[in-house]
Parts: C-alpha cells; sequence; structure tokens
C-alpha cells in the first residue's frame, strides 16, 4: 500500500496544482492539464516498476507521449497556445501574467528548483518524439557541439524581440485573445515544426535520441541554474559499483553516474533530466 501511493504522488501534485490554479485564474482547463499530467505520471511509475532493467523505460515513455498530447493538442492546437520560449519574450514585453507565464515559471524557472530537470525526462513535447525514434546506439556528443546551444537561446529570444522592437502590433495581431488564434498560433506551428525539423535528423546524424537537447535545445540552458540547487537528484543507494559502466553507456544525456555512484554522491550534473535510465540498467542496484 504505501508503494502505490508513492507512486500515486504526482497524481496528487498535479489536482493540488490545479486546484490552486484554477481557484487563482476560474480556468476550467487548469483541472485538465495538471490532473492528465499527474496521472500520467503515475501511471509511467506503475508501468516502470512492473517491468525489469532497460525495460523499465517503457514507464517513462509512455508518460512522456502521453504528457506531450495535452501540450500540443488541447494547449496548442485548440486553446491555440503557444508554450515555446519566443512566446515567453512577448508576454514579458507585454506585461501579461498569462497561462503561457504560468508554464514557463512551473516547469522551467522555480519547478527544476525542486525536481531539476524533470520537465525535460518527463513532459517535454520535443522529447516525447525523440525518445520513440527507432536508435539503437546512443552515442556520446562532443563537448564542442554543446555550446551551439548558446547562439540558439540568443536567436529565440532575438528574434520576437526584433518583432517588438520593429513595430510588430504584439498586442493585437499576437496576444488579443478576442482575434481568435491569432498570429500565436502561427508561431507555435513555425517554433514546434523548427525544434522537430532539427531534432530528428540530428538524432540520426549522431546516432542517439537526444542530440537535439545536447546540442541546440535553448531550454535546456535556463534550466541550468535552478537544477544546480535542485531538491531533487539521483543518488547512489550504497551498494558497491562493479565498473560495468552501463550508467555512463546509456545515459541519454551523457552524464557520468557512475562518477558519482563511487563517490557516494548525488548527481549534481544540470545535465541530468531525471529519466532514471541509469537506475534501469544497473545490475546492482547502485544508484535511485
Amino acid at each position: 500500500m504505501k508503494k502505490i501511493l508513492e507512486n500515486l504522488i504526482p497524481l496528487f501534485i498535479g489536482f493540488g496544482v490545479a486546484f490552486l490554479l484554477y481557484n487563482g485564474t476560474g480556468w476550467w482547463g487548469f483541472w485538465l492539464i495538471f490532473l492528465w499530467i499527474g496521472g500520467w505520471l503515475s501511471v509511467g511509475i506503475f508501468v516502470s516498476d512492473a517491468r525489469k532493467e532497460k525495460k523499465k523505460e517503457l514507464g517513462r515513455k509512455i508518460s512522456i507521449l502521453m504528457i506531450a498530447l495535452v501540450l500540443l493538442v488541447f494547449v496548442g492546437f485548440i486553446e491555440h497556445e503557444n508554450l515555446q520560449l519566443e512566446e515567453t519574450v512577448f508576454y514579458i514585453a507585454a506585461g501579461i501574467y498569462s497561462r503561457v507565464i504560468i508554464h514557463y515559471a512551473i516547469a522551467k524557472v522555480f519547478g527544476p528548483l525542486i525536481w531539476g530537470r524533470g520537465f525535460c525526462g518527463w513532459a517535454c513535447w520535443t522529447a516525447a518524439i525523440l525518445d520513440w525514434l527507432p536508435i539503437k546506439e546512443n552515442r556520446a556528443i562532443p563537448k564542442k557541439y554543446t555550446y551551439l546551444r548558446f547562439p540558439f537561446l540568443f536567436i529565440s529570444i532575438l528574434v520576437p524581440y526584433l518583432f517588438i522592437t520593429t513595430g510588430y502590433d504584439y498586442m493585437h495581431t499576437h496576444i488579443d485573445e478576442s482575434l481568435g488564434m491569432g498570429d500565436q498560433f502561427v508561431w507555435f506551428l513555425v517554433g514546434n515544426g523548427i525544434y522537430f525539423f532539427l531534432g530528428i535528423p540530428l538524432a540520426f546524424i549522431f546516432q542517439k535520441r537526444r542530440a537535439f537537447c545536447k546540442i541546440l535545445c535553448p531550454v535546456s540552458l535556463v534550466m541550468k541554474i535552478p537544477t544546480k540547487v535542485s531538491m531533487l537528484k539521483m543518488k547512489p543507494t550504497g551498494k558497491e559499483c562493479i565498473d560495468c559502466e552501463l550508467c555512463n553507456k546509456n545515459c541519454p544525456m551523457d552524464v557520468d553516474p557512475m562518477s558519482y555512484i563511487k563517490a557516494q554522491r548525488k548527481v549534481s550534473s544540470t545535465e541530468c533530466v531525471l529519466c532514471s535510465t541509469c537506475n534501469y540498467v544497473c545490475p546492482v542496484g547502485a544508484i535511485e
């Protein structure tokens, strides 16, 4: 019973967040979004518990895919809202507290103080597609390519800023909900289209599903600072490492879990997305 209740914690948290946001804004959609997210996180954990070793990864892959559906289909295609970084720049410039800002605050800024880059591992709609690609290898990304995320972040902020400063009437043609889908929906389609257009080929070129996350994802940089001091981290269990290196070879983000296990320290790398792959593949259960 204790284990069942522990697995249901994400659902309970989702209920609490939905309750607070609904009472603060009056928008019923928060009930759907956060009960869906919390519920599928719990389902993923239950599925993982029911499987063995590497097959446990199926639970997380189911969770991230189902969560992507509510964020892309309901929030994006039905509500015509864009949760991409570029949209956040528009709303900050407009000084409008909206669902877009709420998403960024919870998932990308303040949430990581608690769960680090767990959003990347369990809820990112881009990674939800990449994680299901038919790629068997997991080659390490050379460090020199990871610095490309910085100019990509700069461009993601610069483009909407240039629109704002060159007379683009974003307050009416972009943000005003009374005008229907408006330009925001176009930015949603284009922004996500670019991510998938780049992410899928990169995965095959580098033979690594999450190559985009390591090379171009600008949001990963935003999340790194709060992740450094996050409360939840993968940690050694105290069991002796047998130097099989399976955790290092299978880590989708090229973290070095084995070094943390040997040093008996929590994984402090800001590349860790709490996917638990290191735990799934460890034959002795040296990390959790």
